[in-house]
């Protein structure tokens, strides 16, 4: 496109209006640049499990990762679902589970890593 003499006097005019949508872009393009990990994984019986959620209350997808792995390992410690009162909530819940951890783990390597902790858990050093 061609600049002249018309098309500069309707640049001032557009300026108030690409602003606002200019503005609203870049403090939106953080919040999804920030992870790479989905906010939730569903099960085909509907069955759902927020990791946008459990990101959120423990700071980072490898916090997150660590926090579901601990419990699947608990419950498995302890007898797993064939201990459980209602067994098929128990084995719903463990798939759902499972299926969080194979997609934090999933984003947790692809993801930066959070407070200078290493893959195998060392800190940087500074």
């Amino acid at each position: 496109m061609t600049i002249n003499s018309r098309s500069i006097g309707r640049v001032p005019a557009l300026v108030p209006r690409l602003v606002p949508a200019a503005f609203a872009l870049l403090l939106a393009t953080p919040a999804y640049a920030g992870s790479t990990c989905p906010d939730f994984v569903i099960l085909p019986s509907g069955s759902v499990f927020n990791i946008a959620k459990l990101i959120a209350d423990t700071g980072s997808p490898e916090a997150a990762l660590k926090k579901a792995k601990g419990a699947l390992d608990e419950i498995a410690a302890n007898g797993g679902c064939p201990k459980s009162v209602r067994r098929a909530v128990c084995d719903e819940t463990m798939a759902v589970a499972r299926k969080a951890v194979v997609a934090l783990e999933a984003c947790a390597a692809h993801g930066p890593q959070a407070d200078g902790v290493d893959k195998d858990g060392r800190t940087a050093s500074k």
